[in-house]
């Protein structure tokens, strides 16, 4: 036992720094712009990396905030005689940020994170990966225009890219899809009352400022977009006080009138 307890704090080291180590190489290998082998190591990489190790460098684009993005829930709920009905959109990321602004401390932001996080996966894919594979699919069409064809080898790298993309994409808007949906029912239940809700839909609200050239108009005077998902099957989960009082938000009221105007 005494040469078991020897030998372990003699290794113990020495095992911490290769963790340590293989810990930053799929770090490094998972934050790297899109490559050849960064594509043959996919699976290993995205597989250490999520869901808990997951990051990007977004906090330090070069590009400044254009517009507000709020997520709305809208439910359909079980009524006494069988029946179904749907209700109206309800903003359910402002309450948070306001929550925040009243406690600094409290879990607020770091919910209203996984939801604006989840929304942003479903529509967003790696732009290295999105340049490479526009800069390869216009390598051969040159090549066609000319009368001739991409090289195999290079064919096979613009085919393996592209079907990469698509599978980023995919997996990205399922994952985010889920988790939006499993926020929109715990909002329902907050809203409306447990076991009433039968299915979820959510919705991206995107507000555009006015341009710079219109910085004198208020941020109402933007252009509004919808992004509207299918409807989904509600998922039970624990409750959410902070839902409730949303659809009494600003930015809430400011989407139901930009909608109807």
């Amino acid at each position: 036992m005494r040469h078991l307890l020897r030998l372990l704090s003699m290794s113990a080291p020495a095992l911490l720094a290769a963790a340590l180590a293989f810990h930053f190489a799929m770090t490094l290998a998972y934050l790297t712009p899109q490559n050849p082998l960064k594509l043959r190591f996919a699976r290993l990489i995205n597989g250490y990396m999520f869901p808990l190790l997951q990051q990007n460098w977004h906090l330090f684009a070069p590009d400044p905030i254009s517009d507000t993005r709020l997520v709305m829930v809208a439910c359909r709920l079980r009524q006494p005689d069988g029946s179904t009905t749907e209700t109206g959109w309800t903003d359910i990321t402002t309450p948070y940020w306001e929550a925040h602004l009243q406690d600094r401390l409290g879990p607020a932001t770091r919910v209203a994170r996984s939801v604006t996080g989840a929304a942003r996966m479903t529509y967003s894919a790696d732009p290295t990966s999105l340049q490479m594979a526009k800069k390869l699919e216009e390598r051969r069409a040159r090549a066609q225009a000319g009368g001739g064809e991409a090289d195999a080898p290079e064919a096979q790298v613009i085919d393996a890219l592209q079907a990469e993309v698509k599978k980023e994409q995919d997996e990205g808007f399922q994952l985010g899809k889920n988790v939006l949906d499993r926020a929109g029912s715990a909002h329902c239940d907050s809203l409306y009352g447990p076991d009433r809700t039968t299915a979820v839909r959510m919705r991206l609200a995107v507000l555009e400022f006015p341009r710079f050239s219109r910085r004198d108009l208020p941020d109402s005077k933007g252009e509004m977009k919808y992004y509207d998902f299918d409807w989904g099957p509600y998922q039970p989960v624990a409750p959410l006080p902070a839902a409730a009082g949303g659809a009494e938000s600003p930015a809430g009221s400011r989407a139901a009138v930009l909608e109807a105007r």
